[in-house]
C-alpha cells in the first residue's frame, strides 16, 4: 500500500505540475461530444469567489482569481479540461451529485476509463470533489482520481467539513490527493477524511508557498 500511495503521489504531482506533453489539450464547459479514451480528463471545480463576483473584480486581500489562466494552464499541460463558472450560492452537495458526477458517468459511458479522470477542486470546489468521491465506489468508478486543493475547512469553515466527516467521509473510495498551503488560515489537513474510509487511497502534500488560499488563485508550478 505504501508503494502504491507513493506511486499515486508521483502521478498526481506529474499531472498537476503541467509537464510538457506531446500536445496541448482543450478547455470545455461540459463533456465534449467526442472524447478520446486515451486522453486524461480533468474536471476542475473552482472556489466560491466567482459565484458572487466577476472574474475581473479583485478579492480584497487575494487579488484577482485567475480562473481562465488556471484552466488554460492545465490544458497546456496536455489535459482535456472540463470546467464552468457556477451561479451564485451553488449548493455544493447538489452540484457535485447532479452535475459533476453526471459528467464523470458521461465520460465513462463514452469509453474513458475511470483512472483517466480526475476531479480537482479548490476550496468550495474541493468540498464538492470530496462529495463526488462518496459516489466513486459505484460500478466502473473505483479508480476515480480526486484532488482536493485547500478544501478541508478550518476556523469559520470547519462546520461544513465536520458535517461531511460525520455523514459522508466513510463512503469515500477512489484515489485522493490533498494539497494545501501551510499558511492557510481557512483550510488545512484532510487526513481525517483519509482515515474514515478503508476504500480510499489517500496522500497529502503540504506546500510551503506561504500564500495561504492565494496559492491557488493563479497557476503555480508548486
Amino acid at each position: 500500500m505504501t508503494r502504491f500511495l507513493h506511486s499515486l503521489a508521483a502521478t498526481a504531482i506529474f499531472v498537476l505540475s503541467m509537464a510538457a506533453p506531446a500536445s496541448a489539450g482543450a478547455v470545455h464547459t461540459d463533456v465534449p461530444e467526442t472524447v478520446d479514451p486515451n486522453a486524461r480528463y480533468l474536471i476542475y471545480l473552482h472556489g466560491a469567489r466567482p459565484e458572487s463576483s466577476p472574474l475581473s473584480e479583485p478579492h480584497p486581500t487575494r487579488g484577482i482569481f485567475k480562473y481562465n489562466k488556471i484552466v488554460s494552464a492545465f490544458a497546456a499541460g496536455g489535459l482535456e479540461v472540463i470546467s464552468e463558472l457556477r451561479i451564485e450560492k451553488t449548493n455544493p452537495r447538489r452540484y457535485a451529485r447532479t452535475r459533476t458526477l453526471e459528467q464523470v458517468k458521461a465520460l465513462i459511458a463514452k469509453g474513458v476509463p475511470a483512472h483517466h479522470i480526475t476531479v480537482a477542486g479548490f476550496s468550495k470546489g474541493g468540498l464538492m470533489a470530496l462529495i463526488v468521491a462518496t459516489q466513486a465506489k459505484q460500478p466502473k468508478q473505483p479508480k476515480l482520481n480526486i484532488v482536493n486543493m485547500a478544501g478541508c475547512g478550518k476556523g469559520q469553515f470547519r462546520k461544513a467539513y465536520e458535517n461531511f466527516l460525520a455523514n459522508d467521509a466513510s463512503k469515500m473510495s477512489g484515489r485522493m490527493l490533498s494539497i494545501y498551503d501551510s499558511k492557510d488560515k481557512n483550510s488545512g489537513s484532510c487526513k481525517e477524511t483519509g482515515a474514515k474510509s478503508a476504500q480510499l487511497a489517500f496522500e497529502e502534500i503540504v506546500l510551503e508557498v506561504g500564500a495561504g488560499q492565494d496559492t491557488f488563485y493563479t497557476p503555480r508550478k508548486a
